[in-house]
């Protein structure tokens, strides 16, 4: 499966959080972590590399170089509070390293892209980010840390926004159910979990879904119904009526309408939605899948001073950080 392109939310007077989708996890929750670069001593080996495949090329990058290199890319502050982003950021790298270790391309030669497939790689943000020291700072004081669960590093997802309540791994892509990727309120974070609303045009709606064989509806759009929701309100199952009439998953179907209208259209599967006289209304809330940690919600807790273990325990709960 693949990913909508990345994309940008302002939350928390003017932090932009990028991570939005990385569909990828559905595949890499099924498959163990690799055991390359963490030793039996449950430490990572400092020369470990991973294989990212980059403007068409597969590169080797030390990992704690593709660790920085990563958190620049997924979170990007724009005005904040200096000791609040040094603390998210390595929060982030202690994330990104964790998930860095289950490769998601291996039958293809390499383990992870550089897109919000699996997690966004951008070699000109460690240059052009004021916050490029920060985090080298992080990556510094968080070096060789992971999240365990056990005695295995965890196969962690994370998400721009929860829109208060994450969702269980399980629900939104099937598989085996992880205990630590269950479905966490997070009303309480103070975290602004925005509405949202999108309108797309009746003939505009219908080319999008046409545009994939899992959603063809053919000449005419008729319904798009939420037929099965799970315990947090998003859509888990939905059917759509036309010519044809596929019944496909929430996360697929926001994966194809997001490739047509961009990431920030159908911001998440958590919506209702409604015919109109023009075509479609869905009013929703949220950005991303809502598995595991929520940007947005982390960094409202950060700035009423939980420390990076009490959010990351939050979101992962079960978990322990070494």
């Amino acid at each position: 499966m693949r990913s909508a392109k990345s994309a940008k939310v302002r939350v928390n007077g003017g932090l932009t959080f990028i991570k939005q989708t990385s569909v990828a996890v559905a595949a890499a929750l099924t498959v163990a972590c690799t055991s390359a670069g963490v030793d039996r001593r449950g430490g990572i080996d400092p020369g470990a590399t991973v294989r990212v495949r980059l403007d068409g090329r597969v590169v080797a990058v030390p990992i704690e170089s593709y660790v920085r290199t990563v958190i620049l890319s997924e979170f990007a502050p724009v005005a904040a509070d200096p000791t609040n982003v040094e603390h998210m950021l390595e929060l982030q790298a202690i994330v990104s390293r964790t998930y860095a270790l289950t490769p998601r391309h291996s039958a293809a030669g390499y383990d992870l892209c550089s897109t919000t497939h699996c997690q966004l790689y951008q070699p000109s943000r460690v240059a052009a980010s004021r916050w490029h020291g920060a985090a080298e700072e992080a990556v510094r004081r968080t070096a060789g840390v992971l999240l365990w669960f056990g005695d295995t590093p965890a196969r962690v997802a994370y998400h721009a926004d929860c829109g208060g309540r994450t969702s269980a791994a399980h629900d939104v892509w099937e598989g085996r159910a992880l205990s630590y990727l269950a479905s966490v309120v997070d009303d309480d974070a103070g975290a602004p979990h925005a509405p949202w609303q999108f309108a797309p045009d009746m003939a505009a709606l219908r080319r999008a879904l046409n545009a994939d064989k899992r959603t063809r509806v053919g000449s005419f759009l008729n319904r798009i119904d939420v037929v099965r929701r799970d315990s947090t309100g998003r859509a888990q199952l939905i059917a759509i009526d036309g010519e044809r009439s596929p019944v496909i998953r929430g996360e697929e179907f926001r994966v194809v309408v997001g490739r047509a209208f961009g990431p920030r259209a159908l911001r998440s599967t958590w919506f209702e939605v409604v015919r109109t006289a023009h075509g479609f209304t869905f009013n929703g809330r949220g950005f991303g899948h809502g598995v595991g940690l929520c940007q947005a919600g982390a960094y409202a807790r950060i700035m009423r001073g939980a420390s990076r273990a009490e959010v990351l325990t939050r979101y992962f709960p079960g978990t322990s950080v070494h």
